[in-house]
């Protein structure tokens, strides 16, 4: 369309749609406030600016606003709580699904959200229209976007339930369906068979279109752009088979957009598509590992998996937590909690210990029945350690320290933030990370604090709030977010050293000799450190080729291997001694949330995808 004849065609979609404010019931128009990415923080502009939007919002002519993540900044109940009460004035129904800031970084583990918005997924039927939306993720932890296992069979059987050959379906989602959601393909494989008139999705912060595998796709506009004074959103009117986009600043007459067909993807056919990821990487060596996928769970999996005996025990999205006879291959128990799992559940003394959005459980290993219980009312998302008779685990903000046999509470220490990272515990001392710019250090006997240090920033999304410390020569190592590597003196809290020479996140592990502390790095790399120089000291870095990444799941060293996992499915194995890659292995297109060893010589890895794999490597040389 020339550039005379597209201007005189939004000029009357202009004029058509101030006919539409006075004529609404004379067609079949349907007329949609579209926010997303409102990054509401009490105080900070972004409030103010949604109250006006929802003013702006109850004087047009709006049928219904759809908001597509990203609600909060930080995934806080008291932003969550200004959000709901903004949306509340609105005199229109409102649709709501979280992004990445409130699934990633929820101080309730997501358990406010759904109490305050009912769900975190919704299907919308309004006139020929059908409105489907879900949650993107990722859950509690960095990693790329997935649609949890079990969204995606209810999407599929409410499509099938559903659609007719008379409706026109819309997707709502955060992250665009492309590279960045780990499992695109599927939503976008399943989505072609309805041959739906557009995705809407925000998280890039532009309006812009794409194609999403053929099928196009419309970005919102954020709340305010960088730099922006003047706050602003989406406006989407639908009439017969097409839509009209305009971006509507607060105060200002909005402006056209485009406009396209919902029948077909003309539009944006030839911009680019992600292309299909590797379905399989070869071994970069002659050593290889025998291997198996033992579990393909219904559900998501968020936990590692333990291995006792020939149990094997997980706890999976939907809040249910398994027991496997691995050798029998059948089901031993299952329980169900409450909300998702997220803690790694650990085996000690014939006991499962699990934690939920609740509090913390001991089920009997054999039954699963409850042995003894402690209702926290704070949500468990880090993974606990037992030490001793002793069990040492975090919820909300606090560490608890338990008598494993009876579970009485011994004593609680209390951070400024949420806690995330499995503790490590040395001699009397119990050293974990918090989400508060913190790592602490208390006495295990008292629970009393010995020093904390933190990092100089004050954002505190650079805290390391979730990494498991390393404790070797009398230093405890941390990475974190803020991409520096630190050793920090075990007796005082003084800094030794720290560096940001290479850029770590939240991945790392410890030799088994102590001798050396292993770091995954932000792109590719995996690098050794000594842990007995009082200054930055690299023993080696290889190139384990993960490309860019940032999955916290912790390296592994088990009988003289290394072992690093990524957020796209890939296990790395590596011989320190030689600094060869021994195996690449592609085990899942998602995160690996834990590689786990047993007593048999067997490695265990879980993904967020539901897979369960064990691995065996043949021989070293």
């Amino acid at each position: 369309m020339r550039k005379g004849v597209r201007f005189l065609f939004f000029f009357f979609l202009l004029l058509f749609s101030e006919y539409l404010q006075v004529s609404a019931q004379e067609n079949k128009s349907l007329h949609i406030a579209f926010l997303t990415d409102i990054h509401v923080n009490p105080g900070a502009p972004s409030k103010r600016a949604l109250h006006d939007i929802v003013h702006e919002i109850n004087q047009g002519y709006f049928d219904l606003l759809i908001l597509t993540g990203d609600l909060t900044n930080t995934g806080s109940d008291a932003e969550l709580n200004a959000v709901k009460k903004a949306l509340e004035q609105l005199t229109v129904p409102f649709y709501v699904i979280p992004g990445n800031h409130e699934t990633n970084w929820s101080e309730s583990a997501g358990a406010t959200f759904t109490r305050l918005f009912g769900s975190d997924r919704f299907l919308l039927e309004k006139g020929k229209y059908l409105f489907a939306g879900f949650a993107t993720g990722p859950y509690m932890k960095m990693g790329d976007g997935h649609v949890k296992e079990e969204d995606i069979h209810w999407l599929e059987q409410s499509l099938r339930d559903r659609m007719t050959p008379d409706k026109m379906l819309i997707i709502a989602s955060h992250y665009p369906l492309k590279d960045g959601l780990d499992n695109w393909y599927k939503l976008t494989g399943l989505l072609r068979n309805y041959a739906p008139g557009f995705v809407m999705c925000g998280h890039e912060h532009r309006l812009s279109l794409h194609n999403f595998d053929n099928i196009t796709g419309l970005m919102g506009r954020p709340t305010f752009y960088s730099g922006d004074t003047t706050g602003g959103y989406n406006i989407i009117s639908l009439k017969n088979d097409s839509a009209f986009v305009f971006e509507k600043k607060i105060g200002i007459e909005a402006t056209p957009f485009k406009a396209f067909s919902l029948k077909n993807n003309d539009l944006v056919k030839n911009l680019p598509v992600s292309p299909l990821p590797e379905s399989d990487v070869p071994s970069k060596a002659e050593v290889l590992a025998e291997w198996k996928e033992v579990i393909q769970d219904s559900a998501s999996i968020f936990t590692g998996v333990t291995v006792a005996e020939n149990m094997l025990v997980y706890g999976n999205s939907k809040g249910e937590v398994i027991a496997w006879n691995y050798r029998d291959n059948r089901l031993l128990w299952k329980r169900q909690f409450t909300g998702s799992i997220y803690a790694t559940p650990l085996i000690s003394d014939r006991k499962v210990f699990v934690g939920d959005h609740s509090g913390v459980y001991a089920l009997d290993m054999p039954t699963g029945n409850t042995v003894w219980k402690q209702i926290l009312d704070k949500p468990v998302i880090g993974e606990g350690i037992c030490e001793g008779k002793y069990l040492y685990q975090s919820a909300g903000n606090q560490l608890y320290k338990f008598d494993r046999n009876s579970g009485k509470m011994i004593w609680t220490f209390q951070a400024k933030g949420q806690l995330q990272g499995k503790p490590a515990i040395h001699g009397k001392v119990v050293a974990f990370g918090a989400w508060d710019r913190h790592l602490y250090c208390v006495d295990s006997t008292t629970g009393k604090l010995k020093w904390s240090w933190d990092n100089g920033h004050q954002a505190v999304l650079y805290s390391p709030g979730n990494v498991v410390p390393a404790i070797a020569e009398n230093k405890i190592f941390i990475v974190a977010p803020d991409r520096y590597m630190t050793a920090i003196d075990l007796q005082t809290g003084g800094t030794v050293w720290r560096t940001n020479q290479y850029k770590v996140r939240e991945s790392m592990g410890l030799s088994a000799d102590g001798k050396t502390v292993y770091a995954k790095l932000m792109n590719d790399s995996v690098i050794a450190v000594s842990t007995k120089e009082n200054i930055f000291t690299e023993n080696w870095a290889v190139d384990a080729d993960f490309g860019y990444e940032h999955n916290p799941c912790p390296i592994l060293e088990y009988q003289g291997i290394v072992y690093a996992g990524g957020k796209n499915g890939l296990l790395v194995a590596i011989d320190p001694q030689t600094q060869q890659i021994l195996f690449r292995f592609k085990a899942g297109n998602s995160s690996i949330n834990k590689i786990t060893a047993d007593t048999n010589g067997k490695i265990w890895i879980s993904l967020i995808e539901g897979k369960v794999i064990r691995f065996k490597l043949k021989s070293k040389k």
